[in-house]
């Protein structure tokens, strides 16, 4: 009854009930926890509030258009090239807008599974176009449609869903084109695919012509073509050209866009690695059935059992299939070279996101394995069990010889061998294919469901844990300030910035778009594409918090930074405020009616909130978004100055970056301060028997001596090392004993040479003790009411290979007296093959109330690697004496430097008298909106129109009407020259790239239209022709 039913229903139908249980299952697993599928990094920091702002522009309620210049997004940005990374181009972002307002976290989810579904239907088009049977094209969908691949980016980047989409549809209308069909299926795709997402169409252009090429010579070697190559390629092209015509409304102001980032040419190739380290190689056998676990460099597999089955199937008879099996070994050895996963991510991070294209492929070799099941033979199912043997030896031996592999990776293999085990049957039990299939459909079911469940479930992931509980992203987004930028909205109507004190929220991420939704104008913003212009700002004057996708972060808290951007209110931690930490010159806290600093009571939100209130400080100082600049820097003096220095001296004139004639010069004069200081070292490495002695107590965690642990063990008096000597063993110390002890002195004394007269190396004992500095400084009187900075110059981080640190635990064993056997030394390797620092480290410098951290960033990352060699952090204002700063590290065996310097930059009378003077020659009566700024100026004298708009060649300037050219001033924002006498000032923007985009879009329809026109008239007087 079943079967027959079953044999009924259209395979798509049959799909949807399966799709349906599934969904079911393993989102339902993530509901249960209460978890949404938002992550706590990229979903909630960008995807989910982007979603929320492009509902707002669909019903109008954002007061802009897509095409417009934003001021929410960061120091502000063209809405549509920002958001094409995410929403512009993807036709189910569109479906938000059926939402209700209080319902976009549900709406959210609900795109993610309808992308999901499309997967599949989008396998079934093709499946029919390459005529696959019921059952292969059935069991294709769900294996396409769920795997690992999928199920990670559901709920880290939904978007990613897309391309999966397209795949299938362009490699069925390149074959069309190979059958003499017309390429406007083709060109319909190509244009959809190009505005999607311009990385999605990089790596789908790829793919695409990778399976051209080799379905060409397949085609050839079957003798099956239907049209020549050189007509072949004459409709490639026509379809490539007006699908980029077509596409060219998006996609010209997105590569414009592209081109001027802070991306382009910013990217380490590969992050420089000729190999992928270590760790990434031996996690592959494990990952190939098993996707849980920790991703490294997106390499996200988890096949089914039967995808590798059929993998094995199919490499048996190589000749019959020889294209699908070179792409299978092309895929194998792409994800073995960092380089090819670089060129496959537009020439920068070896990040595997290209995995998307090879699951069609191994949908496609299993869907044919289950239409030619009858072709199975004994000789198959030995290789079947030769690979697993083969598997499981590779699994142990990449595991430190242990299968200590967790849960998840057991019930992935034992549904693995649930297949050997059906087909070990079918063999013995000769039956029709019909007979095994629905078993085969049951176990891939269930298969299918136990990926899911690998990231979906807390019994087998900690990956639940990373979702944002369900109604907290709605919450967040209301009362991320703690209602505080709702108070500010009432009191101040003009135009103004703001920016978080570094440690208001500290998340993993570079920053988040939450401001974007409140209004608030943040000088943050954390985007794919972001202004190639803002950055060059940030880098001339070295601000430690830029990232390539957010160059400005918060500007490190510099006071001239913050009032050189228009910064005119700080959101602060309440703690923070009580606590009287430092915070840059001229800031004062908002005042009740009372006359004492407003408090913004705690607003928690579970999981994501910064426990404490909020207190606003108001600048008094902020420069306006646009004023006059009497006088232009010379360029020689101003390259000739420290980054701190040159802060200071874009408040005494304007930087261009071409001559102005007309306006006076001034030449850029140092006003930092340099610093003298002492180095000494705060965390001594073991030295004395004294000390052994303490450590041997503090460390007696095996009980393995007689002593009990003591309190205070590191400060022993002589009478208590004495009294403890016995009991420890180190009455008579041994010879090793006497050796680390002698090698860490002379580590010590050599260290201290080596920074006599300055720090240049931050070192580790040889217990593996990373050493702790305090740089003490001279005279310090000196430097009150200063901004201090630690600028390190020649940064060089050395790691412990594994041998050496190996070599640090064994000596830790051995100060400690505690034996360390062959099988503690096995399981140390393992930790520590486990465990690479990836090039990353920490470095946390302090000074009485403030602490900067700052994190390089590792090689597995593939967002905002960059090595950074020169660091200028800053330590903040302060009217009260600061006689240290610490610093401390993590992970590096060892930190170099060329120099470290301590510099201090007043701020009094001068920074207000030159502030107040830009101030006062803002532009009068400034009106500020969307894509339109306009003023009145009043000079005696030529000046520079000067402002903290990132410079777009999209501005476009009238001085009384009369077009007058602009061009880049400070290194990154909008400028013109500005005749003397009074004026009327207006800054308009328009989308670089959008009226030539239309025209050629216009262009594009219509070519599309006229050939489908012209290929309807020719069916109807030619039925017979393609």
């Amino acid at each position: 009854m079943v079967k027959k039913a079953y044999e009924k229903m259209p395979v798509w139908v049959v799909y949807t009930i399966l799709f349906a249980l599934i969904v079911a299952v393993t989102f339902g697993a993530l509901s249960s926890f209460g978890a949404s599928t938002i992550w706590n990094l990229d979903g909630i920091a960008q995807h989910y509030p982007i979603l929320k702002e492009f509902y707002r522009i669909l019903h109008g309620t954002a007061h802009q258009s897509l095409f417009s210049w934003s001021w929410n997004l960061g120091l502000g940005a063209n809405q549509m090239t920002t958001f094409a990374y995410y929403v512009v181009g993807d036709p189910f972002s569109y479906l938000i807008a059926l939402f209700p307002a209080d319902r976009i976290e549900f709406g959210y989810w609900v795109l993610t599974i309808m992308r999901l579904y499309g997967v599949g239907l989008a396998f079934m088009v093709f499946a029919g176009q390459f005529r696959l049977k019921r059952g292969g094209t059935l069991f294709g969908s769900l294996i396409y449609t769920f795997n690992g691949f999928t199920f990670y980016v559901s709920f880290h980047h939904p978007f990613f869903l897309l391309p999966l989409i397209f795949f299938p549809l362009l490699c069925l209308f390149i074959e069309r084109i190979y059958q003499g069909k017309s390429p406007l299926g083709l060109t319909i795709v190509t244009a959809f695919a190009l505005v999607s997402n311009l990385y999605f169409a990089y790596v789908l252009g790829i793919g695409a012509f990778v399976f051209a090429v080799i379905r060409y010579f397949d085609l050839r070697a079957k003798h099956a073509q239907s049209r020549p190559i050189s007509r072949v390629i004459g409709a490639f092209i026509l379809a490539l050209v007006v699908a980029l015509l077509i596409a060219s409304v998006i996609l010209l102001p997105i590569i414009i866009a592209m081109i001027h980032s802070s991306r382009s040419g910013a990217a380490i190739f590969a992050n420089g690695l000729t190999t992928y380290p270590q760790l990434y190689y031996l996690r592959l056998p494990s990952s190939l059935l098993n996707a849980n676990g920790t991703i490294y460099y997106w390499t996200v597999l988890g096949l089914s059992g039967l995808t590798l089955i059929a993998i094995i199937w199919m490499m048996r008879r190589f000749k019959r299939y020889w294209a699908l099996n070179t792409l299978v070994i092309l895929t194998a050895l792409g994800l073995l070279l960092p380089q090819f996963a670089a060129v496959m991510n537009v020439m920068s991070t070896p990040s595997n996101r290209w995995i998307l294209l090879a699951q069609l492929v191994f949908a496609v070799l299993t869907a044919i394995f289950i239409d030619h099941l009858s072709d199975l033979t004994v000789a198959d199912f030995r290789w079947f069990l030769g690979v697993t043997l083969i598997i499981i030896i590779l699994v142990w031996c990449t595991n430190g010889f242990i299968f200590k592999t967790g849960s998840h990776f057991f019930m992935s293999f034992g549904l693995f061998l649930a297949f050997l085990l059906v087909f070990a049957d079918a063999l013995l039990k000769p039956a029709p294919a019909t007979r095994i299939k629905p078993v085969l459909l049951v176990v891939i079911t269930l298969n299918l469901i136990n990926t899911g469940l690998g990231f979906y479930s807390s019994n087998y992931s900690d990956a639940p844990k990373n979702e944002i509980r369900t109604g907290a992203a709605a919450k967040w987004t209301t009362n991320f300030f703690d209602q505080a930028d709702q108070f500010l909205k009432k009191i101040d109507h003009t135009f103004y910035r703001t920016a978080n004190s570094s440690d208001y929220y500290t998340m993993p991420t570079v920053g988040n778009n939450l401001s974007m939704l409140l209004g608030t104008h943040s000088i943050s913003s954390y985007y794919s594409v972001q202004s190639g212009a803002v950055d060059s700002f940030n880098r001339e004057l070295g601000n430690a918090q830029t990232a390539m996708n957010n160059p400005t972060g918060n500007v490190d808290n510099r006071t001239t930074m913050l009032s050189l951007l228009g910064v005119k209110y700080l959101f602060t931690r309440q703690d923070d405020w009580v606590n009287k930490a430092p915070h840059p010159y001229g800031f004062s806290a908002v005042k009740t009616k009372s006359g004492h600093a407003k408090v913004f009571a705690d607003h928690p939100v579970y999981q994501l909130g910064n426990g404490t209130g909020t207190v606003v400080l108001k600048n008094k100082y902020a420069l306006p978004l646009a004023y006059l600049q009497t006088s232009q820097l010379t360029a020689k003096s101003f390259n000739r100055l420290s980054e701190p220095d040159k802060e200071q001296a874009l408040l005494t004139g304007v930087q261009t970056s071409k001559h102005i004639s007309g306006v006076a010069q001034t030449t850029a004069k140092p006003v930092s301060k340099s610093v003298a200081y002492s180095v000494s070292t705060t965390s001594l490495p073991i030295t004395t028997l004294q000390q052994a002695i303490g450590y041997r107590l503090d460390n007696n965690t095996n009980q393995s001596l007689s002593a009990k642990s003591v309190k205070d063990a590191d400060q022993l008096s002589p009478k208590e090392a004495k009294q403890y000597a016995a009991a420890t063993n180190l009455q008579h110390p041994s010879k090793t004993i006497k050796r680390l002890l002698k090698q860490n002195q002379q580590l010590i004394t050599n260290n201290q040479k080596t920074n006599l007269n300055g720090l240049t190396t931050m070192t580790s004992d040889l217990l593996g003790q990373r050493q702790t500095y305090q740089l003490t400084l001279k005279h310090p009187q000196r430097y009150k009411n200063c901004e201090l900075y630690v600028e390190l110059s020649g940064i060089h981080a050395s790691f412990a290979d594994t041998n050496e640190r190996q070599t640090l635990a064994a000596n830790r064993y051995k100060m400690a007296g505690t034996p360390f056997t062959k099988g503690q030394r096995l399981n140390s390797w393992r930790t520590i093959v486990k465990s690479p620092f990836f090039d990353s480290y920490d470095l946390t410098v302090s000074a009485n109330h403030t602490k900067t951290d700052f994190t390089q960033l590792g090689i597995n990352n593939m967002s905002d690697y960059e090595p950074k060699h020169h660091l200028l952090l800053n330590m903040g204002y302060s009217s009260r004496l600061r006689k240290t700063i610490s610093l401390s590290f993590t992970n590096a065996q060892r930190l170099t430097f060329k120099d470290v310097r301590i510099i201090a930059v007043p701020l009094g009378s001068r920074y207000r008298q030159q502030t107040s003077t830009l101030r006062a020659q803002a532009l009068n009566k400034l009106k500020v909106t969307n894509n339109y700024v306009a003023g009145t100026s009043s000079a005696t004298k030529g000046t520079v129109l000067t402002t903290s708009i990132p410079y777009s060649t999209g501005w476009h300037l009238t001085v009384d009407g009369r077009q007058t050219d602009t061009q880049q001033v400070n290194s990154g924002f909008v400028g013109a020259k500005i005749p003397a006498g009074r004026h009327k000032i207006v800054l308009t923007y328009e989308t670089p790239g959008l009226k030539i985009g239309i025209i050629a879009s216009v262009v594009g329809v219509i070519l599309l239209l006229s050939g489908s026109i012209w290929l309807i008239i020719r069916r109807r007087i030619l039925p017979n022709d393609p």
